[in-house]
Parts: C-alpha cells; structure tokens; sequence
C-alpha cells in the first residue's frame, strides 16, 4: 500500500461517514480518492453543478451558502474538518442547489460518486450512517427555519454559543468562534452590526465574555434560559 493511500484511509478513518468501514474496504475507497486544495474564497462547487462526489474536508473549512443576484449571501452551514459536503445532491442525482467555498486555505478529499453509489449496494453500515447524517441535517434546516422565523437575537446567538459550548471536547466552558464574525452573522440570518452588538449585550448581562475569537461562557444554564425564553 502506498504512503498516499494510507493517508487516505486515515482520513477517512476521521469521518462519521466512513469511519465504521473495515480496513479492506476503505481501502478500496482510498485507492480512487483525490486530494484537492482551494485558496480561501476559491468555489469548490457551484450551484446548479452536476455532482461528482462527496468531499471530506482534511484541514481548513468550508461554506454552503445561497446568493441572491443582488449579491446577498446566505450561510447555510460551516463545513470543518472530518466533516463531508455534497452527500443529498449526490444521493438525488439533482444539480447542487446551493455553492460551496473554501472560508480560508482548505484541503479536501474528493470521493468520486460512482464508488458512493457502489458503497450503497454494498456497506449497510455505510447507508445507515449517510441516513443519519441527512436526518441531522434536515433537523438541523428545521431548527434554523424556527430561530430564523420565531427568535430574537438574544436567542439566535445564545443558541449558537450552548450548540458550541455542547459539541466541545469535555463542554469546555470557553468556545471558538468557527468563522469571521460577517460569516457567523450570516449564518444566523443578522447583520455583523446586529451580531456585534447582541454580543455586546450578552456580555453586559454577565453571561459572556468575549476576546477576540474566544468566547467564555460564564453561566451556562442562565444563557440557556435567554435560548429559549
């Protein structure tokens, strides 16, 4: 086996996706896999492209995202690494329907789409696992709609903070910000101007403290209840 495809199958290892797979198989996976590299802001994919494949982000980060022909962009989610991108439009075998771009210098994994199609005839483990990650996806479209649509601010960003503060390591009390301020803000359906200022007021109520990309939650449980008042 060479060095490359090694590497490719501890990649692959890494993702939620693959990584419950016997050796012998994503080996097979690795063999046909790609790496790539895009220069922060460089498309990755457009919207209305054909799929070609899924992709595994190696190192850097991603963003999905809707622009409206005035230019207005809208994030619809922040794709980092270990994570996979392109899984509904290459399941549906429909055009992409939003575009995806490197956030900052990004490496990729490129998994072509007829070795995705093969796994789906042959690895339940496989299909039970890309099931699950649509179903988190679609519940997690349907909780953007509801803060988008029914939440204030307050909310919308404490939400965000406690979705962090829970996926850290050991729910380590002090968080990093994933992305630029103007990409969160988008992300939450604000402005920078509205995010910096809840911000602001989160912290004047003693229920954060910000420096710079560092956010330290200091009392959780009374930021939940702003989350969900």
């Amino acid at each position: 086996m060479s060095s490359e495809a090694a590497r490719h199958i501890a990649l692959l290892k890494r993702t939620f996706l693959f990584g419950a797979l016997p050796d012998a198989l994503l080996a097979e996976i690795a063999a046909g896999a790609r790496e790539r590299r895009y220069a922060r802001g460089e498309l990755v994919f457009q919207k209305g492209d054909r799929s070609t494949g899924l992709f595994v982000v190696v190192a850097g980060k991603l963003k999905e995202a809707c622009q409206s022909t005035e230019g207005a962009e809208k994030i619809i989610e922040i794709i980092g690494p270990d994570q996979t991108c392109g899984e509904a439009a290459l399941l549906l075998d429909c055009p992409q329907p939003f575009f995806a771009a490197a956030l900052v210098g990004t490496q990729l994994l490129h998994v072509d789409r007829q070795v995705v199609h093969a796994l789906v005839g042959r690895a339940p483990r496989f299909v039970e696992r890309l099931l699950l990650r649509l179903s988190g996806r679609t519940v997690d479209i349907i909780r953007d709609i509801e803060a988008y649509s029914l939440k204030n601010p307050l909310q919308r960003v404490a939400g965000f903070l406690l979705d962090l503060h829970e996926s850290a390591a050991g729910g380590h009390p002090t968080v990093t910000l994933p992305a630029a301020k103007g990409v969160i803000a988008s992300r939450l359906n604000m402005t920078p101007e509205a995010l910096s200022r809840t911000l602001r007021d989160l912290a004047d109520a003693r229920l954060i403290d910000v420096r710079g990309s560092r956010v330290a939650l200091l009392d959780p449980p009374r930021l939940r209840d702003f989350a969900t008042a």
